[in-house]
């Protein structure tokens, strides 16, 4: 698939928060709808590319978890290590596996499962599974927009403030979870 070819996630997959979420790494084979998943919950200019999806699922697979709803993706996690003290746009741009600093890059959820709690449970099993499979980490930080900062701190990160790092057109929010 062509880098600017833009993928639609099902629209006939309609999530129903009754139904059991569960967790589990992604692997190359979902690629494809994790892209359509990411293109469809961010603008173009913040969304990631298909390259940079498939290169943390081969690269940063202890740091990236899906949920999901039977055989559909519902939603996911994903980020990168850095060696770095802080998140700037260097910390962001690589991974480096021995890093105690988590980058989060992409929180999603499919559309008909926000603001049903999804996402905070997502999160919390996300810090969980980042945890187990990389403990090494002492803290996570992303970038939020002013109205997901609460969704944020009601899973325990601290807001640090207005980040320093330009994503796209608006303006982010920093945030910090310390092991």
């Amino acid at each position: 698939m062509a880098q600017d070819e833009k993928l639609t996630f099902e629209s006939e997959y309609e999530p129903s928060p009754s139904e059991t979420i569960y967790y589990r790494p992604p692997t190359l084979e979902d690629l494809d709808e994790i892209y359509a998943l990411e293109s469809c919950s961010y603008p173009e200019d913040e969304a990631a590319t298909l390259e940079k999806l498939k290169l943390r699922i081969e690269e940063a697979p202890n740091v990236f978890l899906l949920a999901l709803q039977g055989e559909k993706i519902a939603g996911f996690t994903c980020g990168t290590c850095s060696t770095a003290p802080e998140l700037t746009h260097a910390s962001m741009s690589q991974h480096e596996p021995d890093g105690q600093l988590l980058c989060v890059h992409s929180v999603v959820i499919a559309e008909g499962l926000r603001r049903k709690g999804c996402a905070t449970k997502m999160l919390q099993a996300y810090i969980r599974y980042v945890q187990a499979t990389t403990p090494h980490l002492q803290e996570i930080r992303l970038l939020s927009k002013d109205n997901l900062v609460k969704l944020y701190v009601g899973v325990g990160f601290v807001l640090w403030g207005t980040s320093s790092v330009c994503h796209g057109s608006e303006q982010w929010m920093e945030l910090q979870y310390t092991f």
